[in-house]
């Protein structure tokens, strides 16, 4: 939809000029050889801009350009294709958690199976800021406990799915 979008969008001066010329009702003081040289000045640059774009775009992306799956698609895939815990976690919490509403539990599951290796383990993506994006839900129990005890202030996250800014402000009283 995206590359189709781009394509008819730089159609769109060329049909607005037609209706230009054609119309009686405005007083054409424009030189016309201007305006196509104009156009054919934005058409060319527009072209530069569309092939420097796809030089510089790897090649394994190309696919989704033309690809009907959605984004919200598109990351339950790779939590579920994934074999790789940094792939699946960051899927999972770097993107909306509207994505991954349909398989909270699945995360839930697979973080109470993980986390405590991945706290023996350490791995580079299992960062302190990392944990902090990570909803109280998705920690396993007592591993929850041993975080909130650390300091005296509870864990500040938590996803929710907040539908207005009133149960924003309700949340937090």
């Amino acid at each position: 939809m995206f590359s189709f979008q781009t394509i008819v969008s730089q159609c769109y001066p060329f049909v607005s000029l037609y209706f230009f010329r054609r119309s009686t009702s405005i007083e054409n003081k424009i030189d016309p050889d201007m305006l196509n040289s104009a156009f054919t000045f934005l058409a060319i640059m527009w072209l530069a801009c569309a092939v420097a774009f796809l030089v510089v775009t790897k090649s394994e992306f190309y696919h989704t350009f033309v690809s009907t799956i959605t984004g919200w698609q598109l990351t339950i895939d790779s939590f579920r294709k994934s074999d790789n815990p940094e792939t699946k976690m960051l899927t999972i919490f770097e993107n909306h958690s509207s994505y991954t509403e349909s398989i909270k539990d699945e995360v839930i599951a697979y973080m109470r199976d993980h986390w405590a290796e991945w706290e023996r383990t350490s791995p580079p993506w299992f960062t302190p800021k990392f944990i902090s994006s990570v909803g109280d839900e998705f920690i396993p129990d007592a591993h929850l406990r041993q975080l909130n005890a650390g300091g005296t202030r509870q864990r500040r996250r938590s996803s929710i799915d907040l539908k207005s800014v009133r149960e924003l402000v309700e949340h937090h009283k």
